[in-house]
């Protein structure tokens, strides 16, 4: 059954169930003009929105299947959320659907969404659908809280802090190549793509060791240090030997011809942490959650990323997924 036969309010039916986890401080829910939920005392409220279009972020059938497109929308926004160290809460989508589209695969999109949501027991509190001329586009909002006065911000990195990032890098980028070719295996890079890990354990983490600045890697670890450094106004020197890879990625970039350090710094969508904090606090982090790894250290500057490899220090620009550059398929 095509989505135009269904209607509107015919795939809200379909879709209204299963969306509250947390019902605590939930008011009111689906159904109204309007949502309505309670908020903690001593706690601050954070905000973020990100939007995902069919054949710019995923082709389907290609790199995703609407499953995958629906936890992804939401797991790039609680991503944002871990960022900033706060716990996510709810969520509020949009929808632009094409006529056309199957609601069978509307309904995997939307069991992506729930199951996410269920694993971290955020909230759907509403959204809209809207016609789409051509292809879907799908915004989801998501609200968190956080401690007041404890939210992580970009701006916070300073000289004599390491450099550190979570788990392995570059894995996403790598497994965009993956499926873009249609290679067979390689499960761990096209999971990575596919189903990326918000970080929102390690983040609650980042704020209790003292972390002093904090950003998720979403357009490539490149663009993310730049950001840091800038905010900041501090030096980020990286160095490229101590990039924790993934025997995946390693294997990957050597049968395509290509440098791992590539995916680790341009590929994107890795959506782990890289953050600074001073050298005894990321040690007592380690103890806690021990898969962070020192990949540098931040001095004196005035905004500048430098790489180190092969004993030669160069400057690092903020090359990355940039929107609104033409990208050739």
């Amino acid at each position: 059954m095509k989505i135009s036969e269904l209607g509107e309010f015919g795939f809200i039916d379909a879709i209204k169930d299963n969306t509250i986890f947390n019902p605590d401080s939930v008011v009111i829910g689906i159904g109204d003009d309007g949502a309505v939920y309670r908020t903690t005392g001593g706690m601050e409220q954070v905000a973020v929105i990100d939007t995902m279009v069919e054949n710019g972020h995923f082709i389907i059938g290609r790199t995703a299947t609407w499953y995958d497109v629906g936890y992804k929308a939401v797991a790039s926004n609680l991503s944002d959320i871990a960022a900033m160290g706060a716990v996510p809460t709810h969520i509020v989508l949009s929808a632009a659907i094409a006529p056309s589209m199957e609601s069978n695969d509307l309904l995997e999109l939307y069991q992506g969404i729930k199951d996410i949501c269920r694993a971290y027991k955020v909230n759907i509190l509403g959204g809209d659908t809207v016609m789409s001329k051509e292809g879907l586009i799908i915004t989801v909002a998501a609200f968190g809280e956080i401690e007041a006065g404890k939210a992580i911000r970009r701006s916070g990195a300073r000289p004599g802090d390491i450099v550190a990032v979570s788990h392995t890098i570059g894995d996403s980028g790598a497994g965009l190549d993956v499926l873009l070719q249609g290679k067979d295996g390689y499960p761990s890079l096209k999971k990575a793509h596919r189903l990326p890990v918000p970080q929102i354990e390690l983040g609650r983490a980042l704020v209790i060791h003292n972390c002093h600045s904090l950003n998720d890697i979403s357009d490539g670890l490149a663009s993310e240090s730049n950001e840091i450094a800038e905010a900041s106004g501090v030096t980020l020197v990286l160095e490229k030997e101590a990039f924790p890879l993934s025997r995946e990625t390693a294997a990957w970039a050597k049968e395509a011809g290509k440098d791992p350090c590539d995916y680790v710094l341009t590929g994107g969508e890795d959506y782990e942490l890289v953050f600074t904090m001073s050298p005894a606090d990321f040690a007592a982090l380690r103890r806690d959650y021990g898969d962070v790894t020192r990949i540098g250290y931040v001095e004196a500057g005035a905004g500048e990323v430098y790489l180190v490899a092969d004993g030669v220090r160069r400057i690092l620009p903020p090359a990355g997924w940039a929107h609104f550059t033409e990208v050739k398929k």
